[in-house]
């Protein structure tokens, strides 16, 4: 009996330790702890960059407290100030829908950046548009030109003639769109030259012509034309057209070609 009673009380203690042992493996979970906020957003920027005639990618970058900077183009939250004018998507693509002034702006983490654009949607393909103006002499004399020829010597529509009227007033009815040259010519005065004219809506031009330098008993042609409207045969500006105003232009080809610089441009 005395035997049999310390095998039970030997199994009691295991049993007891097990028990302790199962409870000894548990771990308490550790508390999180917060995130650390990283530096602020001090600025956001807008820039743009053109993906055809009528889109532009625009481009978020934004400027931390610490001097960093991180494109944040497709996490920001874009708006148009005028959705009639044009859109931009989510991704920041801007759709130019008409003609007009857009501000585009860009919202990052409570901080909004802005650029204001002066948009032009290209008219489409064979439009066709007026080019009419006004055909005159260059200063000293701004005189009315009538009967100069103007052509289209470049572009969809290369050939067309028109004839400036006795006001010195001219009209091309229907242009195609894109870029022309144009050439002006009337008896006595110099041939005049326009290249690049972008013809995008009806336009309005002035032809500006010089008259051609006389040539003297010598053989020799003007170098210059005076504000009084004389001529001079000098090689120096500061001798030419000292009694008569003074120089209103060189005459090109000529020693004082481009002398003084003319406001209504050299040839």
């Amino acid at each position: 009996m005395k035997r049999v009673c310390l095998s039970a009380s030997a199994s009691l203690a295991f049993a007891a330790l097990i028990a302790c042992g199962g409870k000894s493996t548990e771990s308490p979970t550790a508390p999180s702890l917060p995130a650390t906020p990283g530096p602020a957003v001090s600025a956001v920027i807008v820039t743009n960059a053109a993906v055809s005639e009528t889109t532009m990618q625009m481009i978020a970058t934004a400027r931390f407290a610490d001097g960093a900077t991180r494109d944040v183009t497709t996490s920001s939250a874009w708006e148009s100030s005028n959705s009639s004018v044009a859109t931009i998507s989510p991704s920041g693509l801007l759709t130019i829908l008409t003609n007009g002034q857009v501000e585009a702006r860009a919202n990052y983490q409570g901080v909004t950046g802005a650029v204001s654009l002066t948009l032009t949607r290209p008219p489409a393909a064979g439009t066709r548009f007026s080019l009419s103006g006004l055909s005159r002499e260059v200063s000293p004399q701004p005189r009315i030109i009538g009967g100069a020829r103007i052509t289209i010597t470049d572009g969809p529509d290369a050939g067309m003639t028109v004839t400036s009227d006795a006001g010195g007033q001219f009209r091309f009815a229907s242009v195609t769109t894109g870029r022309v040259s144009l050439e002006a010519t009337r008896d006595g005065y110099q041939l005049w030259r326009m290249t690049n004219l972008m013809v995008d809506g009806n336009k309005q031009i002035e032809v500006v012509m010089y008259p051609n330098p006389p040539v003297n008993a010598a053989g020799q042609t003007a170098t210059g034309r005076c504000n009084d409207s004389s001529w001079t045969w000098e090689t120096s500006v500061l001798n030419a057209c000292s009694a008569h105003g003074g120089l209103a232009y060189g005459v090109c080809p000529g020693a004082m070609c481009g002398a003084p610089l003319k406001p209504e441009g050299v040839r």
